[in-house]
């Protein structure tokens, strides 16, 4: 019994000095790859089209454009990413009424801090004519390549005046929408 014993004691000690050498622990560590930072952005989207009101007719133009003026936003990979400007251009019976080229700033005030620092002007979709109130667009500000979003319902008044709120319906399906958002990819 002491002969295993002994041997066992060798062989542990010949085991913690071969541990010791100086062996070069570089080659043997494991290292995270370095990751390329990657600036991202979304596809330039446009899209008109026109809708009837009573006697009236109405044509949307949308205009979504990555922009290298806004502050990027980094993601948890540390992947950046540009943010957008969207213009929406409106005309009634031929005459233009509205022109504005919206950011993340125009939210700015009705989302919180930290998701705006991390989030940027993600889509558009005109959703419907009210008639007497003007035409309702839905924005939205969203993470980057997620389902993370701020939705916002913005109505525009035949005089070009504009109000938004935030849209608490969440599940919204509107049939007679077009939506421009992320869909096509990075």
């Amino acid at each position: 019994m002491n002969k295993q014993i002994s041997l066992f004691l060798l062989l542990f000690a010949l085991a913690i000095l071969s541990s010791c050498g100086s062996k070069d622990t570089k080659k043997d560590a494991w290292v995270m790859p370095e990751h390329e930072v990657v600036t991202r952005q979304m596809p330039e989207l446009s899209l008109t089209d026109s809708i009837t009101v009573g006697t009236r007719q109405y044509t949307y133009s949308i205009l979504r454009t990555p922009s290298d003026s806004l502050q990027k936003v980094r993601d948890d990979m540390g992947d950046l990413y540009l943010d957008n400007t969207i213009r929406l251009t409106l005309h009634r019976n031929g005459t233009q009424y509205f022109d504005k080229t919206f950011t993340k700033e125009t939210f700015s005030h009705s989302i919180d801090e930290e998701f705006y620092a991390n989030a940027i002007l993600d889509g558009i979709r005109f959703l419907r004519a009210e008639p007497g109130q003007g035409l309702i667009f839905s924005f939205a500000v969203s993470y980057p390549d997620s389902d993370m979003s701020v939705p916002f319902l913005m109505t525009i008044a035949d005089s070009g005046s504009f109000t938004f709120v935030k849209d608490e319906n969440l599940d919204r399906e509107e049939a007679d929408s077009v939506f421009l958002d992320n869909s096509d990819g990075v």
